[in-house]
């Protein structure tokens, strides 16, 4: 497909959430204080507060609850370790937006989106905590539609172009995870951006072009000159 020689600005910006408008691992870390907390109401000082967090920090991911409960002398069970990730997921937040975020949202006047996977209720009470709803025009949580439905299916792009009434190559969607976030959009003919912010959850590189984002960068200070800058991919 040949590029376009002066594409025009996007029109619409729209957003992943997690690692893009503020960073996961502060969630993660408040999720497991909250965990922490609660466990110490019921087992004192057997309870190490910081454990979740170095089980995070290195690299432990899918097991960090199992993992703090054997350090506690603490027996666990799937209906126990089903409650504390309920508790993670439904605990009031303590997280804030990134600056540069803050920066993009009091000087970019263009609408705005969201399109986030995970639990809808975790994700808006994400985005309440954050104080930046009502920055946006329109929030997606995929959560909110039947199994199989969330990134990298294309239902929430097709619904935030019936918002904004505009065509694919009027939209650039910024997100963080190239295993799943750039595939849908590029379809449609968006731009895409991958941001890289340092310590993000999501690493490692696309598995393949398609999976690509059109351009990477490390803060959002720098979408705008980028954006007028890259090339649009015309539609064929």
């Amino acid at each position: 497909m040949p590029f376009s020689s002066e594409p025009a600005p996007p029109a619409v910006l729209v957003f992943d959430l997690d690692d893009t408008l503020y960073c996961e691992r502060d969630f993660a870390f408040s999720g497991f204080a909250a965990v922490e907390a609660h466990l110490a109401r019921l087992h004192g000082d057997a309870i190490i507060p910081g454990t979740c967090r170095a089980l995070f920090e290195s690299g432990r991911r899918l097991t960090i609850f199992d993992c703090a409960l054997e350090r506690f002398g603490i027996a666990s069970d799937p209906a126990a370790i089903a409650d504390l990730v309920a508790l993670y997921r439904h605990h009031p937040p303590q997280i804030a937006p990134c600056p540069d975020t803050l920066r993009l949202l009091e000087t970019d006047p263009r609408p705005r989106a969201i399109i986030t996977d995970g639990p809808a209720a975790m994700q808006r009470s994400k985005i309440a905590a954050l104080g930046i709803g009502d920055q946006f025009g329109l929030i997606i949580p995929t959560g909110d539609f039947p199994p199989g439905m969330g990134k990298p299916h294309p239902r929430a792009f097709e619904q935030v172009m019936q918002w904004s009434g505009k065509a694919g190559p009027d939209h650039v969607y910024i997100a963080d995870n190239p295993a799943k976030d750039f595939l849908a959009p590029k379809m449609l003919g968006w731009r895409t951006v991958q941001i890289d912010r340092a310590g993000r959850v999501h690493g490692g590189e696309a598995p393949s072009p398609e999976h690509a984002a059109d351009v990477r960068i490390t803060s959002l200070d720098e979408l705008a000159q980028t954006i007028r800058q890259k090339p649009r991919l015309d539609v064929a």
